[in-house]
């Protein structure tokens, strides 16, 4: 049985003191859902190492938004993924919609870094979705960028990561996607998954849904038996809100 999982964005905001605030209300608030459900908070890089600390003890896992695919030391502005293990990630989120359109990450950059992430032996979370733009089906859109993104790993490697469905043009606005489409979405990766390296690691492997995630969409979201988790941003950032989320994580997925 696939332990669900609760992703936290908090993008380019949260102080240093605002995160331990979230962290230290979060860890009360949450109590033994932390044993139930896997979360990782993902906060920007100079909250990274006062994160750990405050976490050290916790099963909550700490998780940098992006990393460089380079290794090469001589790039200003850039972190690479042993700076993010150094000051105690576990996790990597890569493929972000942001990053793509601000940065330029092609499917071919993604799968660069998914291999920096793989050899400083930390996970990758692995986001795929239709662009806002998109022409083909989505269908055909996640199988373009998992063939890329993945291309030179291994079933072992494969099932490490985490993957999260988040279409475009379900970040940022009101409401997330259909739950229908949202099932969809997870279970197409999933069968891609099985089909491209074996049922054992597609059964394995978390799925989640991330794109305007909120308490009250959770539990349609969380329906289907394909989508293990959710990943939230705006509603992550505040402990109360995210502990809903979480919550409503359990009682969907771990029998509470």
């Amino acid at each position: 049985m696939r332990k669900p999982m609760a992703l936290s964005n908090w993008k380019m905001a949260m102080t240093i003191a605002e995160s331990l605030t979230f962290v230290r209300e979060f860890r009360a608030l949450a109590g033994d859902l932390v044993h139930e459900v896997d979360v990782v908070i993902c906060p920007p890089f100079t909250a990274l190492y006062p994160v750990a600390q405050a976490l050290s003890g916790s099963p909550i896992m700490l998780g940098g938004q992006n990393v460089s695919a380079d290794d090469d030391p001589a790039r200003t502005g850039q972190i690479s993924a042993a700076l993010l293990a150094d000051a105690g990630c576990q996790w990597v989120m890569l493929g972000h919609w942001e990053v793509r359109r601000h940065f330029g990450d092609t499917d071919e950059t993604v799968n660069r870094k998914v291999h920096r992430v793989l050899a400083a032996g930390l996970r990758p979370i692995l986001l795929v979705g239709e662009a806002r733009d998109a022409r083909e089906s989505f269908q055909s859109a996640l199988d373009a960028q998992l063939t890329r993104a993945v291309d030179g790993c291994d079933a072992a490697q494969v099932a490490t990561m985490a993957f999260v469905y988040e279409p475009e043009w379900t970040i940022g606005v009101a409401e997330p996607a259909p739950p229908k489409r949202v099932a969809a979405g997870c279970g197409f990766i999933r069968g891609w998954i099985g089909e491209h390296f074996g049922l054992p690691v597609a059964q394995a492997v978390r799925i989640i849904y991330g794109g305007s995630v909120t308490p009250m969409h959770a539990e349609a979201l969380l329906a289907s038996s394909e989508v293990d988790g959710l990943g939230a941003t705006r509603k992550g950032r505040r402990a109360e809100t995210f502990v809903q989320i979480v919550r409503r994580i359990a009682e969907a997925k771990a029998g509470r």
